[in-house]
C-alpha cells in the first residue's frame, strides 16, 4: 500500500498538479486547502509526509508546521514547503518553524520525487 502524502495549498490547480506529481512518485496524495483543513486530515489519515504552501488563508504553512512540530502525534512527520517566496527571510521563517526542505516554485516532478523519497527514507532509518 502506498504511503500517504498530505498536499496543502489554497490553489486547486496547484493541489492537482502536486497530487499528480506525488502519485507519479508512487505515493498516495491527500489534499487540503489550508492549514486548518490539513490538521483535520492529519487526525484521520496516517500521513508519511506533508507538502505545504506558505501563504494560505485561515492557517498558513508556517503556522501549520509549528502546530505539527508541537504535537507529539505528528512531530515526526517531515515537512516540505513549496512556495513562491524565495527570500532568505522567508526561508529562515520556514526553517525556524521546523520545515525540513524549502523549495521555490516552480518545481519539477523529478526534484519533488527525490526530496520526498529522501525524507521518507531518512525517517524510516531513524530508531
Amino acid at each position: 500500500m502506498a504511503m500517504n502524502v498530505l498536499v496543502v495549498d489554497d490553489c486547486s490547480t496547484t493541489r492537482k498538479l502536486l497530487s499528480y506529481m506525488v502519485k507519479g512518485a508512487g505515493f498516495n496524495p491527500i489534499t487540503a486547502s489550508n492549514g486548518l483543513e490539513a490538521l483535520e486530515k492529519l487526525a484521520i489519515y496516517d500521513v508519511s509526509l506533508i507538502l505545504t504552501d506558505m501563504n494560505m488563508p485561515g492557517m498558513d504553512g508556517i503556522e501549520l508546521t509549528r502546530q505539527v512540530r508541537s504535537d507529539g502525534r505528528y512531530s515526526h512527520i517531515p515537512v516540505i514547503m513549496i512556495t513562491t517566496e524565495a527570500g532568505e527571510e522567508d526561508q529562515r521563517y520556514g526553517k525556524e518553524a521546523g520545515v525540513d526542505i524549502y523549495l521555490t516554485k516552480p518545481i519539477s516532478a523529478e526534484k519533488l520525487a527525490t526530496c520526498i523519497k529522501r525524507l521518507i527514507t531518512s525517517k524510516e532509518a531513524r530508531p
